[in-house]
């Protein structure tokens, strides 16, 4: 068994690289800058959350180890729109905005201030709850500010060695003109035309002592700017991340697998930062997929994606923590929507109380410190955990009614259902709520009768109708949680003559299923359905006494 986690081994890892970087320096690094980045294209999907959580929790790491940390996370919205997404309205002519920055295109709903600010703020929120609070940096605000001005000249200047690098990594067949003339004709840069804010531009020329780059558009406009006055245009990628290193000193940011294959971006940008802008590349881990498992009904008022905000809907945030701490960076997993979530909980609990009794090792309470606490405080979450089936259960009965699942609740905890209670149980009630209504498909919600099935009581055996008249006669005075549980148990034992206290037999096993499959046939049309006392709780006393019995 491993005697630590990822988080350790990474943060190990960039450590040894800091301590060998300050043998080289004549001023030690004092802060160990840790950077993560997202291109807000689109919806936010768990994968990329892989990358933001995974840089949070190093940083956290080094930070409990005594090191100045700061972890920076740049939204890549001066990247370009390159197709309309299929989510947009067809008839609204987004198409006209396809080479565009994300960040200076219209939200098609109008309620953010461009189409790149709706999924940086969902995400922003998101990544508040579960208590990850980087430095955030907009790109497209950085580049039209002028931040990386000198880098961008730099780069243009060594535009040739910047192209050597990267034809090291090209398959020559791919392209018609041969490698000289590309040569001759490469900038690092694409401009954004200043008639119609598209990409769709060639250089022309560069004139080096006013910084002046001349260009034309496929719109037709032929322009030019200086440098000096304002930044139109951004670094191609696989020059623009090694700049950025650089720019902020990063000495750690993992990224997809993907990024670490041979001619990908850290492999060229290694070099880059190294040959152009005299900088080493951080310490680079790749992360695998997180996607979305589950038979999930993911309604249009739920989300249609795999992003961090339909996680928090269901889980609590310290358990999407402890989904990605407890997995190694490079493991792939999905995050189950759908009735896995319910054993989900039951894992979540069953750890949570290992830890509190003292009866975990050093790993699980590592892990179980690191997904409820961060080094500004707590990770919102329950104080007072409720059993998740339970209150899924009362609220896929009561259609979320939180008056009638908390008193279930209190009852269960055998306690007064008082406003405080309720707060203590969030974030968890409102999670089981959205899960049960919004998530679960509508052929695995719990149909209650809407009257006395005839038919199936006439159906029944002799002893199954005795058996719900027993229950009948019995309901009212056992009206809450535990005894409801006894008596649905202990009717069986009645019928086949047995004591309360008689252990489980195969006969009486049979008689129980017997049973229940006659209550829940009466109740739901099921030969199966949510826990017996918790069915009838949700459903009140006089409601199931006329889906059990025949009208008076």
């Amino acid at each position: 068994m491993a005697t630590n986690i990822w988080i350790e081994q990474t943060a190990d890892m960039v450590e040894k690289e800091v301590v060998r970087r300050n043998q080289q320096r004549s001023t030690p690094i004092s802060k160990i800058v840790c950077a993560s980045g997202i291109s807000p294209s689109g919806p936010i999907h768990l994968g990329n959350l892989r990358e933001a959580i995974t840089v949070h929790l190093v940083s956290e790491e080094l930070k409990a180890r005594g090191w100045q940390t700061e972890h920076i996370h740049s939204w890549d919205d001066f990247d370009r729109l390159r197709k309309v997404p299929a989510n947009i309205p067809a008839n609204i002519g987004f198409e006209e905005h396809v080479g565009k920055p994300l960040a200076e295109i219209p939200d098609p709903w109008g309620e953010y201030p461009s189409y790149g600010s709706r999924f940086k703020d969902e995400f922003e929120k998101s990544m508040n709850e579960l208590g990850i609070k980087p430095r955030y940096i907009s790109q497209s605000v950085a580049y039209r500010r002028g931040d990386y001005t000198k880098d961008i000249i730099h780069a243009i200047s060594k535009r040739l060695e910047i192209f050597d690098i990267l034809a090291e990594y090209q398959t020559l067949d791919r392209f018609e003109k041969s490698q000289e003339e590309r040569r001759e004709e490469y900038y690092p840069v694409r401009v954004y035309c200043e008639a119609c804010n598209k990409d769709n531009t060639t250089i022309h020329g560069y004139e080096p002592a006013s910084a002046t780059i001349t260009y034309s558009c496929t719109c037709g406009h032929k322009g030019s700017f200086s440098l000096y006055e304002k930044v139109p245009c951004k670094l191609v990628w696989k020059a623009d991340w090694p700049m950025r290193w650089n720019y902020e000193q990063v000495v750690f940011e993992p990224a997809g697998e993907d990024h670490a294959a041979p001619g990908s971006s850290y492999t060229v940008g290694k070099k880059i930062v190294a040959d152009i802008f005299g900088y080493i590349a951080p310490v680079f881990i790749g992360y695998a997929f997180v996607g979305m498992g589950g038979r999930s009904k993911i309604s249009s008022s739920a989300g249609t994606t795999a992003t961090p905000r339909a996680a928090l809907d269901i889980l609590e945030p310290p358990m999407v923590r402890w989904l990605y701490i407890r997995r190694d960076a490079g493991q792939k997993f999905n995050i189950d929507f759908g009735q896995e979530v319910l054993r989900l909980y039951d894992e979540w609990d069953s750890f949570c109380a290992r830890v509190n009794a003292g009866k975990a090792n050093d790993i699980d309470r590592k892990i179980y410190n690191m997904s409820v606490n961060t080094s500004l405080g707590d990770i919102y979450r329950s104080q007072t955990p409720v059993s998740f089936r339970l209150l899924s259960s009362a609220a896929d009965l009561t259609q979320g009614n939180k008056e009638q699942i908390m008193r279930i609740a209190a009852d269960q905890l055998k306690q007064e259902n008082t406003p405080d209670l309720q707060t203590k149980v969030e974030p968890r009630l409102s999670c089981a709520i959205r899960w049960a209504t919004q998530y679960v498909p509508d052929d695995e919600r719990t149909f209650i009768r809407p009257e006395f099935a005839a038919d199936v009581y006439a159906g029944l055996s002799e002893q199954d109708r005795q058996g719900v008249q027993l229950l009948v006669e019995k309901l009212e005075s056992n009206w809450n949680l535990d005894d409801l549980t006894h008596l649905v148990y202990g009717i069986p034992k009645t019928l086949l003559g047995l004591p309360q206290e008689a252990q489980p037999t195969e006969e009486l096993k049979q008689a129980q299923r017997a049973f229940f499959i006659a209550v829940y046939s009466l109740v739901c049309n099921s030969e199966t359905g949510p826990r017996l006392p918790t069915l009838f709780l949700s459903l009140g006393l006089e409601r199931v006494k006329s889906l059990l019995q025949p009208a008076a």
